[in-house]
Parts: C-alpha cells; sequence; structure tokens
C-alpha cells in the first residue's frame, strides 16, 4: 500500500528535530573532546620553571635529602646487563632510547658510554659512568643538545631512581654494553 503524500511529509517534518538535536549533541560532546585533549596537552608541556619552592611558613629548618653518592666505576657484568637490560624494558626506556643508533625522543644507548655528547649549554663532556649516572638520577642537570628538559624527568619520576643504586648500576652497565 503507497502511503499519501501528506503522512510522508508530517514523518519527515517530525525527523528534523531529532536530527538537529543529535548535531548539536555530538558538537558539544566534540568541543569537550578537543578542550579536554587541549588541556592534557599544554599540562605535559615543560613545566620545569613553573613550579615555584615552597615558602617556609615557620622558622623551622628546611631538610633537604642529599643526592646518593657517586657509584664510581661500574663493572660491566652479565648479571648486571642483565638485570639492566630488563630494568630497560620495565621503566619505559625502551619508549625513548633506542638501542640501534636511531634518534628518539631520547638519545640512542648504542655507543653513548664513552662518546663525546654536545650539551643544550654549548659544552661538550664524556658520556663516562659518572655521566651516565647523573643522567639517570638528575636527567634535567645535564641536556643533551637537541633534546627538551623535563621529558625524561616526568617519565622516570615515579620510578625514584635515585633511591635506588642497584638499578643505577644495572643501567649504567646496560648502557655500557651497547657498542
Amino acid at each position: 500500500m503507497i502511503e499519501p503524500a501528506a503522512d510522508t511529509q508530517s514523518k519527515a517534518d517530525a525527523l528534523w528535530p531529532w536530527l538537529l538535536g543529535g548535531l548539536a549533541c555530538g558538537g558539544i560532546v566534540l568541543g569537550l573532546l578537543i578542550a579536554a585533549y587541549a588541556f592534557g596537552y599544554h599540562q605535559g608541556e615543560d613545566n620545569t620553571n613553573s613550579a615555584a619552592a615552597p615558602v617556609p611558613t615557620t622558622n623551622a629548618p628546611t631538610t633537604t635529602t642529599p643526592p646518593p653518592p657517586a657509584l664510581g666505576a661500574i663493572p660491566v657484568t652479565p648479571q648486571l646487563v642483565t638485570r639492566g637490560k630488563a630494568l630497560y624494558g620495565q621503566t619505559g626506556c625502551a619508549a625513548c632510547h633506542s638501542l640501534n643508533g636511531t634518534a628518539g625522543v631520547g638519545t640512542s644507548f648504542k655507543s653513548l658510554s664513552g662518546s663525546a655528547v654536545t650539551l643544550s649549554t654549548g659544552q661538550s663532556v664524556t658520556a663516562d659512568d659518572a655521566y651516565l649516572e647523573q643522567s639517570i638520577t638528575d636527567p634535567d642537570a645535564e641536556v643533551v643538545k637537541g633534546y627538551r628538559a623535563g621529558i625524561m624527568s616526568a617519565a622516570i619520576s615515579s620510578h625514584d631512581l635515585a633511591r635506588k643504586p642497584n638499578d643505577i648500576r644495572a643501567l649504567v652497565a646496560f648502557i655500557k654494553s651497547q657498542k
């Protein structure tokens, strides 16, 4: 049976408010998603200078935790390299540092140990054990030219590696093994 033209027209007229309402709701949701993305994106920017030191409210002395002592020369033993390789995967190092020389968010570990590294200050240093240790415990102390401060420190902050000298030794031994 063929419907009369009047019934078809009234159904089409009833559909328009639903379509317009759906488009309006979709636009609102899309706008909220874009705003949330933009807000989150800007939260991840380098904010190393935005955090001011807390102002003491009393005259009580403040205490600071001294950095761990330098670990000295770190041997490349199979046990340390195996542990360092596991940490390389578990702590997220692999996401930024390649092992094949490919540039990424961070420097490649291939042939890094013992090489000359140019810092963002223009100074050149040798990537010895002390430099590698400091780069793990305080990544923003000496930033390699072409890389941004704040990225690694934010990425590894939850691992608290500065308080884990055995893990640092293992990571340095693993980096040294990457020829």
